[in-house]
């Protein structure tokens, strides 16, 4: 049985634990945190806009300046432009808001558990990334949202007019985080999802056919085998790369079943559709043992892998589309180093194209992302409608300002447009600064990025279902096959290994329970997977004809019917 029964809300299983802390602190003691539940939708506060220029006892914690931080040191400003224009850009905030402080926290809120271990304990800053509160998964993040590890911050988002400010680019990801019409943290930055990164240069030079927005994993062999010489591979393959060979064609999503009879509500069966996955996996393995064209480490860090492809050790990676326009001349070697290093523009060295399609037009690679900012639930009226004001600020005014003085100080466009900033939340910024996206990073490239922000968004599990308050099964059992088929040699049992799979992960799920009620589950998965189908059948016809189609038909609908 897990930790709640399978009809049992979290906020039943608290009893009358009344206050957010306590709450807070019974959950952590469960083991609740970061799994799921609503046990303190009810405990959200309120709020008010305290109006600007109105005195305020106010003080704001933020960690090592994200997403805003304290005044800068007078030396801070003099050794660097965009820093003293952020200087400005606070003074002019906090001369309309005054009583506001803003001080540094010590706590790493990029680390998980260190963060919600100070949410708990009431000593967490005032912002943070709201998506490392869930571990960077989206159901994870909706369920930690709603067991109270950021603050309610609809109104003051509604009060600001912050749906209507979002490029058109941004508002479809962002509506999918509203819970029952609530908003429990302010969008960050966005970015078009992950994509292949490969050497142009060399492409062309030895006279391959460069990807494509159509190109297939088998293009992908082809183009891999064709830029291998020597010590130089044709690909750096890590995690994401060896599952995203596989999952093109839907390898992992085929294999999770609804089940509603049994105690976790999903069983996995990777065996039933093995015809379709044995080749795919003997195609990865063909790259990696055959061919001998790839590096493949399925735990390698992206700091290695950039490092790889900018030393010419590997042409192409599977990364996030902001690799490509990382800062030049930072601690780790960045495209634009690579060019500066040849002497040439960055786009007649590197490209960047949406993940490879399935064989018969799956494509949901490349997925559009928005990051989040949370903010402390602890923040009292007055604090919270600060800081959403003063992030606000920031990423209107301010990152007009700091941009402009980035160009002003260097005249290159690739600082000024670097990581997230060629593609930014709000409208209009663009038209406010100097050169361009295209200018930085090549037309070649923006018009690809243009491309993808269009891409249609695919049903996400994480919106469907309810936030799950009980632990759930790891992703172990997974990963170790992955790592077996990438790293052993020889010839290995495939369809035996997908049912070993099998087994492994229903007898792992057996031990668990889910806490969301039968007929909870039942309506969200038919409504999840209804909304594939017809996703499908508008975006890969082709696939669903001749694999979604059969499956969804003969194994998802008798599953949801009993």
């Amino acid at each position: 049985m897990g930790l709640l029964g399978k009809t049992a809300s979290a906020g039943q299983a608290m009893g009358g634990v009344s206050s957010r802390r306590a709450v807070l602190k019974a959950m952590a003691a469960g083991g609740m945190l970061a799994f799921g539940g609503g046990a303190l939708a009810s405990c959200s506060r309120g709020g008010g806009d305290s109006g600007a220029g109105e005195a305020v006892d106010v003080t704001l914690t933020t960690f090592d300046g994200w997403p805003f931080g304290r005044m800068p040191t007078a030396a801070e400003q003099k050794a660097n432009p965009s820093t003293k224009a952020y200087a400005q850009v606070l003074k002019q905030w906090l001369d309309k808001n005054p009583g506001v402080t803003i001080k540094n926290s010590a706590l790493n809120v990029w680390d998980q558990e260190t963060l919600t271990t100070a949410i708990t304990g009431g000593t967490a800053p005032s912002a943070y990334p709201g998506d490392v509160i869930g571990g960077w998964n989206r159901a994870n993040v909706r369920s930690a949202m709603l067991q109270g590890l950021t603050a309610d911050v609809t109104e003051y988002l509604e009060v600001n007019n912050v749906a209507d400010k979002l490029e058109s680019y941004v508002s479809p990801i962002w509506e999918k985080w509203g819970i029952d019409g609530k908003f429990y943290a302010a969008p960050w930055l966005y970015n078009v999802g992950t994509g292949i990164h490969y050497r142009r240069d060399l492409i062309n030079e030895l006279g391959l056919k460069e990807p494509t927005p159509d190109w297939t994993w088998d293009d992908v062999r082809v183009l891999a085998k064709g830029l291998t010489k020597g010590k130089r591979k044709g690909f750096m393959m890590q995690g994401q790369a060896l599952n995203g060979s596989l999952n093109a064609d839907g390898m992992d999503f085929h294999a999770k079943v609804p089940a509603p009879d049994t105690g976790w509500n999903w069983r996995w069966d990777y065996s039933a559709q093995a015809d379709l996955w044995v080749p795919l996996i003997e195609r990865l393995r063909a790259i990696i043992f055959e061919d001998q064209s790839a590096l493949a480490d399925i735990s390698m860090p992206d700091g290695d892998v950039q490092a790889a492809f900018a030393r010419g050790d590997a042409c192409m990676h599977s990364n996030s589309v902001v690799f490509y326009t990382a800062t030049p001349g930072g601690d780790n070697p960045t495209p634009s180093d690579l060019a500066d290093k040849l002497g040439k523009p960055i786009e007649d060295v590197a490209g960047w194209m949406t993940q490879p399609v399935g064989l018969d037009g799956r494509a949901t690679g490349t997925q559009g992302q928005v990051d989040l900012v949370g903010f402390s639930p602890d923040l009292e009226d007055d604090a919270l409608d600060k800081a959403i004001s003063l992030l606000l600020h920031v990423q209107g005014p301010g990152w007009i300002a700091q941009r402009k003085a980035v160009y002003e100080s260097t005249k290159d466009a690739r600082r000024v447009y670097d990581w997230q900033n060629f593609m930014p939340t709000y409208k209009g910024l663009l038209d406010e600064v100097p050169s361009s996206p295209d200018e930085a990073w090549g037309t070649k490239f923006m018009d690809e990025v243009r491309r993808a922000a269009q891409i249609p968004i695919a049903p996400n599990e994480a919106f469907y279902f309810p936030p799950e308050p009980n632990a759930a099964p790891t992703e172990t059992a997974r990963e170790d096959m992955t790592s077996r088929w990438t790293s052993e040699r020889g010839t290995l049992d495939i369809r035996a290994d997908l049912k070993k799979l099998d087994t492994t992960r229903n007898q792992q799920a057996q031990s668990f329970t889910s806490g969301v009620a039968d007929e909870e589950f039942i309506k969200a998965a038919s409504g999840y997977f209804e909304a594939h189908a017809s996703y499908w059948q508008e975006n890969a016809p082709d696939y669903y004809e001749n694999v979604f189609k059969d499956w969804y038909e003969g194994t998802v609908l008798p599953a949801l019917k009993g």
